[in-house]
């Protein structure tokens, strides 16, 4: 199950580009060639970011074209 590893590398990837803002929702594209299974990726997500402090991020998806896998969008928590 790859998906662990994608899941943890996402989550580094939150973590780098955060800079200790509040994340909302990650969105990854992935495409019908990139060998993915997106609900293998939602469990593992859930697994590697229970008890952080990126619980709670949402992980959506976006479609995109051949084998493509990339995180596209962060969207983060409106300052109140």
């Amino acid at each position: 199950m790859h998906e662990l590893g994608l899941a943890r590398n996402i989550a580094a990837i939150i973590k780098e580009h955060a800079k200790g803002r509040a994340v909302k929702e990650v969105r990854v594209a992935i495409g019908p060639l990139a060998c993915i299974e997106k609900q293998a990726l939602e469990f593992c997500w859930e697994l590697v970011t229970e008890k952080t402090e990126i619980a709670g991020v949402s992980l959506g998806f976006l479609d995109a074209e051949g084998d493509t896998f990339v995180v596209r969008e962060l969207e983060f928590m409106e300052d109140a």
